[in-house]
């Protein structure tokens, strides 16, 4: 038997301390594919669609592209861009229905303008066209905000399970096996949801350290292999978001044939206590005089040094634009070093309008807040490179997917060569540098705006590794935010 299953994608991460908003033209800057496009784009790529398009071949399915539309993190979704996305999805979901299955690819950490948990309010939509019986089968972020009404809008949920989402296809596959069990009748999968008292937790995810969240996964790997026990995810939160549910998270997709509820929720508590144990254990920055310092002191015959600005990484909804790690490696006489991508359209077009070869003085960075990160920096330097900034990334995340950061430059300045873009993008494949003729393989010390994501390109390449905090809007000191909306009491505001 054939099953007809829509295949869906609504991402954002949204930061809700940022000055900005999320419209419709952020996600046609990243991509916004209805219908058959979406098989054109996503075939074949490291991505949960790609997954999902590969299992519907896989199982026979007749797959229905519906909708995928996925922004960079930034802040709160504009009412008008929700409801344009969410009203395509619904049109063609009723015009093309019934459906076996739904599967949705999620991020965990929208928020919209009318909704501070943006991926059920999306999931509500779509219920109220296809109704309840329907299964759907969806994909997390290991950052998800999971709050409680998930468990009555999916019935199987999958979330990454590294940091950086190198598995973003494979959690597409795990997702889509899941669903056609279901829709087969050999499974009855319900979720169970449980959260510790924490707002901080799981080292932020990462798995590259071999630290605390390698430890809660193998843990979960020993619940999973229980009778009933389908999948059983940790998602590690999103602190730049002020919500309720913000924070650490177990999701467990369980056989309500098999195992109870109880024994599902259980599983949950065991986790969030084990989460609760590593609560101190956390990979913090170094203060940026300190990667300065080693930066002075690192010998190029030793390798490549990558510095990652973890403050103003785009990838959490920051600015992009902070320009304190570019002045104080300017200060500091660096040389044989690329810095990118720092977010300024006003001087791509100053610096792109004077042409290549052309000395210029011109101003960038810090316009959106002066007051954090670094304000606008004045610099004279030559032009290099000027482009489209269109690229395909070339992995390990979202490989063979086509990415831009708009209008795109390359200014010289002293020994320094940085980028400067026109959309915001998170410096997370070597790619991106290409764009501009910055070679990164070539040089001695490459400074990227990016938290752990950078470490899946670069971590290859780099002798030498160093995340700093520049001050940035998504610096780890949670002590220099006003949190309203979250629970309390919670770690560790309250400990």
């Amino acid at each position: 038997m054939s099953y007809r299953v829509a295949i869906i994608e609504f991402i954002n991460e949204s930061n809700t301390f940022t000055l900005k908003r999320t419209g419709i033209g952020d996600f046609h800057a990243s991509h916004y594919f209805k219908g058959e496009e979406i098989p054109d784009n996503f075939a074949g790529t490291g991505s949960e669609v790609g997954g999902a398009i590969e299992i519907a071949k896989a199982k026979g399915w007749t797959p229905v592209y519906i909708v995928a539309a996925h922004a960079e993190p930034n802040g709160i979704i504009r009412e008008e861009a929700r409801a344009e996305i969410t009203q395509e999805c619904l049109r063609r979901l009723r015009e093309s229905g019934p459906f076996d299955g739904i599967f949705v690819a999620l991020h965990g950490a929208m928020v919209t303008e009318t909704d501070e948990d943006g991926d059920c309010q999306f999931l509500r939509a779509i219920r109220s066209v296809v109704g309840d019986e329907v299964p759907v089968a969806i994909t997390l972020d290991l950052h998800a905000n999971v709050f409680d009404e998930l468990a009555g809008l999916a019935q199987i949920s999958v979330s990454f399970r590294t940091y950086p989402h190198v598995d973003m296809r494979e959690v597409g596959l795990r997702a889509g096996e899941l669903l056609h069990e279901t829709m087969a009748g050999a499974i009855a999968p319900k979720l169970a949801i449980r959260r510790p008292p924490m707002l901080l937790g799981c080292d932020d995810g990462r798995t590259t350290d071999n630290g605390p969240m390698c430890r809660l996964l193998e843990s979960a790997d020993a619940e999973a292999a229980a009778p009933g026990i389908l999948n059983v995810s940790i998602n590690a939160g999103f602190t730049d978001a002020d919500v309720h549910a913000a924070g650490p998270s177990v999701v467990v997709t369980y056989d309500s044939a098999v195992a109870m509820a109880e024994a599902a929720d259980a599983v949950g508590e065991r986790l969030c206590d084990a989460i609760w144990s590593y609560r101190n254990e956390w990979a913090q920055p170094v203060p940026l005089s300190e990667c300065i310092a080693a930066l002075k002191d690192a010998d190029p015959q030793d390798g490549i040094v990558v510095v990652a600005d973890f403050s103003d990484n785009p990838g959490s909804g920051a600015y992009s634009d902070c320009t304190a790690l570019i002045a104080a490696m300017l200060e500091a006489g660096l040389a044989d070093a690329a810095a990118g991508a720092l977010l300024d359209p006003d001087a791509a077009a100053e610096i792109a309008a004077a042409g290549l070869g052309a000395e210029v003085t011109v101003t960038i960075g810090g316009r959106t807040d002066p007051m954090v990160g670094g304000g606008p920096l004045k610099v004279t330097g030559t032009v290099m490179a000027i482009s489209d900034g269109r690229f395909v990334f070339e992995g390990p995340m979202f490989t063979g997917l086509p990415g831009t950061c708009g209008r795109s430059v390359c200014l010289r300045v002293q020994g320094l060569d940085i980028m400067i873009v026109s959309e915001r993008m998170q410096m997370l494949d070597k790619n991106i540098f290409r764009t501009v003729g910055i070679e990164p393989t070539e040089k001695a010390i490459l400074a990227v705006k990016s938290m752990q994501h950078f470490k899946g390109a670069f971590g290859p390449i780099a002798a030498r590794m160093i995340v700093t905090d520049a001050g940035g809007l998504s610096s780890p000191d949670l002590e220099s935010r006003t949190y309203t909306r979250v629970r309390r009491p919670v770690y560790p505001l309250d400990c």
